[in-house]
C-alpha cells in the first residue's frame, strides 16, 4: 500500500493519489472486494506485468475479463 503526503507552507497535505494494493493482496480478499472468486481475478491480471492495482482498476479488468467472448 503506497500514500504519499505532500509538506506545503509547514502543513502535511494528504493527495488524491488512489492506493495501491499486491495482486496477491487482491486475490487474497477477491470475494469480499469485486464478490467474485479468486480465479477470476487472476483471469483478469493473467499476463499483467504490473505487480500492483487500485482497487478500481481490478474491478475494471474483471469486468473487461468478464465482458470477452469465448472462442471456440
Amino acid at each position: 500500500m503506497k500514500q504519499s503526503t505532500k509538506q506545503t507552507s509547514g502543513k502535511p497535505e494528504n493527495t488524491a493519489e488512489a492506493t495501491l494494493y499486491s495482486k496477491d493482496e487482491l486475490i487474497t480478499h477477491s470475494q469480499a472486494l469485486f464478490a467474485s472468486q479468486p480465479e477470476v481475478l487472476i483471469g483478469a491480471l493473467h499476463g499483467c506485468e504490473e505487480n500492483e492495482f487500485t482497487i478500481e482498476a481490478a474491478n475494471q479488468r474483471i469486468q473487461n475479463f468478464l465482458q470477452r467472448k469465448v472462442l471456440a
